[in-house]
């Protein structure tokens, strides 16, 4: 009892630990007293402390604790109503939400909760930090070893199943897309294995985790207009800088349309008070980051200027920072060494023919005037949001030569794991660069998605069909052949015209409703390892789509319905529309240049 009131007076991460190691087999004990002991669940702690260390686009020179600055109802989800924390039901919970909606300062906000209760060793982990060379297990592995406890298999083991660990992985979506269907397919494994490991996953939609049947999927809600509100009173304290933003939010519905993620509510509340601006599309909202940020320290000091140490003007500066985004953005670094950012940055220079030699004033310039790049680290940088590296690779590719448009539109027409790397990107050259865009990219690529041949008729194989339904979709079905639920890939389709695939998957699912006899015979009579690996629980069986139509034998025959339907719907005009209106714009350029 006395041993008992000790546990719990201690609380906390010791009372966690505790309890670990006294419900250790005597066999594992001792390597869970090592893992434990004081010095390392101190190293532990501090871990976990620096998480909650952050810094904010207010005061980007300064750093701030997460929990001073946190607005929990930032955070909410449609199907949730309760902020969850870590009171989701599921063991398993993926956490999907779009650029800006706060993903990231969540997780980091609930390891920091966690640690102060008496439920979780919490461990987080970005997940574009590791290197991806062996099994997401043994990555992990070595990741918890950087938060000073020494894992091995067995210890892996014992902690996974003793409910008393919780994984956040934050960032799905920044895993290399080379390497993103492994590790979510290793994340399912350890998901199957460990079934009582709390694991908590973050990820932007259609990045690869959407299929996943072991991870319950929560999507972050946009904020409201009344969110917008309480949001811009939490982070000003002073009050006629909050009135003024209110009140531009009030009189413009789309602009609150606009400032719907608390990114884009921070970013556009500096913009106001720096400029009294009020865009009028997203894209012209980014467009105007990178000044606002140059002079916004300067025009709170009259007569002010920041002294900019590689002496270039706003145009260079900005045109360097275009190729930086770029060129990082393609290589998957948002965060980078000394020594990359130098080499990076050396390459811009050279691209914009500007002076060499002044990366190391550069980098300066852009850490402590802009803070769209900030140290991340000991001699480590980021980029304060990935969005921001997007939007300025968008408009660096906005400025090529359109040969070299064709060139990038074509790779990732042609590459999923390269549409993914480019996915928001694209979202901001629909509307910075729309000609090229529509003429290069979105009527290519639906075309394609259609099969339509030259004379713009639909005539789908099945291996289209596959790739708009995604390879790993899945149904749960039932001993007749009863399809009880879907589960839906992410594809390349599902995020640049969602019409398409909800179309098809409707269509698809009313097709194999109508093959439940079918379905269930392929069941009963398959192969007792493959029958093993489908069921879930007695009568329930899950089972990818693309695997009972090709057993099934009904690959033509669905193809051929799909292609029927289709063509009676408005996709088909809608293309061959895009398509004259932008080669008629085209034409109109040509005609104006013609000298």
């Amino acid at each position: 009892m006395l041993e008992d009131l000790v546990k719990k007076a201690a609380g906390g991460l010791d009372g966690v630990a505790k309890e670990l190691v006294k419900a250790a087999s005597a066999k594992i004990q001792n390597k869970i007293q090592q893992a434990f002991a004081l010095q390392k669940l101190e190293a532990l702690k501090n871990k976990i402390d620096q998480i909650g260390k952050v810094k904010t686009f207010l005061n980007p020179e300064s750093i701030v604790e997460l929990n001073d600055i946190y607005y929990e109802k930032a955070i909410a989800f449609s199907d949730f109503s309760e902020k969850p924390i870590s009171s989701f039901p599921e063991r398993h919970v993926l956490v999907e939400g779009g650029p800006g909606q706060g993903k990231s300062l969540f997780l980091r906000y609930m390891c920091i909760k966690e640690a102060k209760g008496s439920r979780y060793i919490p461990i987080f982990i970005e997940l574009r930090y590791l290197k991806y060379k062996k099994t997401l297990k043994d990555e992990i592995m070595e990741a918890v070893c950087d938060f000073g406890i020494q894992l091995d298999n067995d210890v892996f083991d014992y902690l996974a199943k003793s409910k008393k660990i919780m994984f956040i992985l934050d960032g799905f979506d920044e895993i290399p897309g080379a390497y993103r269907n492994k590790a979510a397919r290793d994340l399912e494994n350890i998901a199957r294995a460990y079934p009582d490991l709390k694991i908590i996953v973050s990820s932007r939609p259609d990045s690869g985790m959407g299929a996943s049947f072991h991870f319950a999927k929560y999507k972050i809600n946009y904020l409201t207009p009344k969110q917008q509100i309480a949001f811009i009173k939490h982070i000003y304290k002073q009050n006629g800088l909050a009135r003024n933003v209110i009140r531009t939010l009030k009189e413009s519905k789309f602009l609150s349309e606009v400032t719907n993620t608390p990114l884009l509510l921070n970013l556009y509340a500096i913009t106001y008070n720096a400029r009294q601006f009020n865009p009028d599309s997203l894209s012209e909202f980014y467009s105007i980051i990178f000044p606002t940020m140059l002079y916004r320290h300067d025009r709170l000091k009259l007569g002010y200027e920041r002294e900019r140490k590689s002496e270039l003007t706003d145009s260079q500066m900005q045109r360097v920072f275009e190729v930086l985004s770029f060129i990082s953005l393609n290589d998957n670094h948002t965060s980078f060494g000394i020594s990359l950012f130098r080499e990076y940055l050396a390459k811009s220079a050279s691209v914009t023919r500007i002076n060499e030699n002044i990366e190391d004033r550069l980098i300066d310039d852009f850490t402590t005037i802009t803070a769209l790049v900030v140290p991340d680290g000991f001699e480590s940088f980021s980029y304060a949001h990935k969005s921001i590296q997007e939007y300025f690779a968008a408009t660096f590719i906005s400025k090529q030569s359109e040969e070299k448009k064709i060139e990038f539109y074509q790779a990732i027409i042609n590459d999923i794991n390269k549409f993914r790397k480019w996915q928001n990107t694209l979202a901001f050259l629909e509307t910075i660069d729309e000609i090229s865009y529509v003429k290069n990219f979105s009527v290519p690529a639906k075309k394609k998605a259609l099969c339509m041949d030259q004379s713009n008729k639909i005539k789908m194989d099945y291996s289209s069909v596959r790739d708009l339904l995604g390879g790993n979709s899945m149904i749960a079905i039932d001993d007749n052949g009863e399809i009880l639920r879907e589960y839906w890939d992410d594809t390349l389709y599902s995020a640049i015209h969602k019409g398409y695939s909800l179309f098809l998957r409707g269509q698809v699912i009313s097709f194999l409703k109508t093959k439940s006899r079918e379905i269930a015979e392929y069941i009963s009579y398959c192969d007792i390892n493959d029958y093993k690996e489908y069921q879930k629980s007695p009568g329930q069986y899950v089972i990818k789509i693309d695997v009972v139509i090709r057993r099934c034998n009904l690959q033509k025959l669905l193809s051929d319905i799909i292609s029927s339907r289709l063509e009676e719907t408005e996709f088909r005009q809608e293309i061959i529309h895009f398509e004259r209106n932008a080669v008629a714009a085209d034409n109109i350029i040509k005609e104006i240049f013609d000298l």
